[in-house]
């Protein structure tokens, strides 16, 4: 993985499945550019894997214009996931799950063998909230919201360098190690809850730095009050 996301070069041939988050790899925030988009689906062709794209924050983009999906793409190698836990709440437990005839058909059976089912009243929620255009709206006022808080925290954050603030609702603050666990600590005294890099490692830490979320902020006065504690402790 590098600024952009997965790698496809560094990909071993024998691999059957690929799970990834192009339009905002978390944590990181890299958003796969087109041309590694069609190298991975061409990756996929030749190897005959399935690639899984978690759409978990893609209607949330600032400054930058949306990339096409990979299951736009090619939708015979791709399986597309989506979820109501980032656009409405995770108490919903919706998602849902977008590919080929038999391999939906074929997850219907094994979902149904695990008897996991679904909760009826929030499908028929979102069924009413798709249906009447209100879920649209609704993202489209979100999307405004979140790109203030997005531009508070950039400013609060003035002189520390960030990644992966054009989109989703988080972003990377890359400092040492050291200064990340030292922020997370006195930060935590403060009432400011922030998480490094290395808690989302599998494997050796190939990146240091904090992750700073902004979606559950109560007010943005809140928010750059947090950030403000964030910058000084860092800078």
């Amino acid at each position: 993985m590098d600024e952009h996301g997965l790698v496809v070069d560094a990909l071993p041939d024998d691999l059957r499945l690929v799970y990834t988050t192009p339009s905002h790899q978390y944590p990181m925030g890299g958003v796969l550019p087109v041309p590694r988009r069609q190298a991975l689906l061409a990756w996929a062709r030749r190897n005959g894997a399935l690639i899984a794209e978690d759409d978990y924050d893609g209607e949330f983009r600032y400054d930058v214009a949306p990339l096409p999906a990979l299951y736009g793409l090619d939708p015979d190698v791709v399986v597309y996931l989506g979820t109501t836990a980032k656009i409405l709440t995770a108490d919903m437990g919706v998602g849902w799950l977008g590919g080929r005839p038999d391999l939906v058909a074929e997850v219907a059976l094994r979902k149904e063998e695990l008897n996991d089912r679904t909760a009826v009243v929030p499908q028929d929620a979102l069924r009413l909230l798709l249906e009447r255009g209100d879920l649209d709206r609704y993202v489209r006022r979100m999307r405004g919201e979140y790109a203030r808080r997005r531009e508070v925290v950039v400013r609060a954050l003035d002189g520390l360098p960030l990644r992966g603030d054009t989109a989703g609702l988080h972003l990377v603050v890359d400092v040492p190690e050291a200064v990340a666990a030292r922020v997370v600590e006195e930060a935590g005294r403060c009432g400011v809850v922030v998480e490094t890099l290395d808690r989302h490692h599998m494997g050796p830490v190939r990146a240091s730095g904090l992750v700073i979320g902004y979606g559950s902020a109560a007010t943005l006065a809140e928010l750059r009050k947090g950030c403000e504690v964030v910058r000084t402790l860092a800078g």
